[in-house]
């Protein structure tokens, strides 16, 4: 069964990696990588009363042994931030709280490399049950001082799971905890994130997910990132896919909205 979601963590959301580089490729053992490369866009002011928008472009590698896989990601990050939030895992997320300054400022550059692994500890048929343990280290490259990321390491870990219930309908959930590194002055909580939702193809080569998506706010007193996803995966053919989506934030901790676009190839 085809995973489609979030990876571990606020990764490329962000999503746009998780849609493309999830699954075991369903044909030719001798497929064993995968290449693939997404936009990441969002905008809101998360609780800042200030326009703030990042753009997250990752790129990854994957291989996979059987029902085992390891990925690496090397994302480039621009951000229009005002001090009170960074870049984690592809997204930005309160770091201070307060509602910070008025005045925003640019910055592009490396982001944070991250290493993501995965097991499938459960299949079963003819009613496909998935069930994924998957870790992941984030490596601090991005820039502390121009705010692309906290400077720290991050670990974590979690469970991905996938149900058929019915004829073309599968349940999705997902459940992952990650030791967030504090930088230099700041006390930064560690972070719970959970999301559900369903996936249902809408053509043979058209697959649609909806997602709801949380996790605890970084920082003691402000709102937990909430929000909405839709994302749609387009098979070309057997090696290459495309992906798109929308995201609608549901908290003060959230964007206000955004968007992924990407694609990938095996080989």
């Amino acid at each position: 069964m085809a995973r489609i979601g979030r990876g571990l963590g606020r990764a490329a959301v962000s999503a746009a990696l998780a849609i493309l580089a999830a699954s075991r490729p369903a044909a030719a053992a001798d497929t064993d990588w995968k290449a693939s490369a997404a936009l990441d866009y969002e905008s809101g002011d998360y609780g800042t009363g200030t326009r703030l928008s990042t753009r997250y472009v990752p790129l990854t590698l994957k291989r996979y042994w059987g029902d085992a896989y390891g990925s690496f990601t090397a994302p480039w990050i621009s951000e229009t931030t005002n001090g009170t939030v960074t870049n984690v895992d592809g997204r930005l997320l309160k770091i201070r709280r307060g509602r910070g300054s008025s005045t925003t400022t640019t910055h592009s550059g490396l982001g944070d490399m991250i290493l993501r692994g995965g097991y499938g500890i459960l299949r079963e048929d003819p009613q496909p049950f998935d069930l994924t343990a998957v870790a992941k280290v984030k490596l601090p490259t991005a820039s502390r001082s121009d705010g692309l990321g906290t400077g720290e390491v991050d670990e974590g870990a979690g469970l991905e799971f996938g149900k058929k219930v019915v004829e073309d309908w599968t349940l999705l959930a997902d459940v992952y905890y990650t030791f967030i590194g504090s930088p230099p002055g700041t006390s930064l909580k560690n972070e719970t994130a959970f999301d559900f939702g369903f996936s249902h193809p809408l053509r043979a080569d058209l697959t649609l997910t909806g997602l709801y998506e949380q996790s605890t706010a970084l920082v003691s007193g402000e709102s937990d990132p909430q929000d909405l996803r839709a994302l749609v995966d387009w098979k070309l053919d057997d090696l290459s896919r495309l992906a798109g989506g929308v995201l609608v934030g549901l908290s003060n901790g959230s964007p206000d909205y955004g968007f992924t676009f990407g694609g990938s190839r095996r080989f």
